[in-house]
């Protein structure tokens, strides 16, 4: 009968430890993130970006290094000639963002304060489906007019 009282001992803490496993989540991190395609053609050199987001500004000199009388990019701003990537709050968690793009070499105005929509398009769950941080990418596509 002792036997019988640790056998089932056992097994009540062998189920109790695989069901605590099974619950567990691990602690990897991720990052929310907007990506926003311009127009092919729209830039094909050094631009200034400027983003609206809510009531922050990010700015950004795209393709170039800052110039030195102007502000430091910001960090939450990667951009090339045919996106840009809004990487922390908080652009990342917004439905709609205002762009303006300008040339830097002609200083023309190519895209001025222009509404892009961002929709979510798919989420991140790097410590599984049932476990926290779920991250959202959003994409969205800035249009000009006469453009394509």
């Amino acid at each position: 009968m002792i036997r019988v009282i640790h056998w089932a001992a056992a097994v009540a803490l062998v189920s109790v430890s695989w069901s605590c496993v099974d619950d567990s989540c691990t602690l990897i991190a991720c990052n929310d993130v907007s990506v926003v395609s311009l127009p092919p053609g729209l830039v094909e050199g050094p631009y200034d970006l400027e983003v609206v987001v809510g009531e922050s500004t990010l700015r950004a000199r795209c393709l170039q290094p800052a110039s030195p009388e102007a502000a430091e990019n910001s960090p939450e701003l990667d951009c090339d000639t045919t996106t840009f990537e809004i990487t922390a709050e908080p652009g990342t968690s917004v439905r709609e963002i205002q762009v303006t793009i300008i040339d830097v070499d002609t200083e023309e105005t190519l895209a001025a304060a222009i509404n892009v929509a961002l929709d979510a398009v798919g989420e991140e769950t790097p410590n599984g489906p049932d476990c926290p941080p779920v991250c959202f990418v959003r994409n969205g596509a800035l249009t000009v007019a006469g453009g394509d």
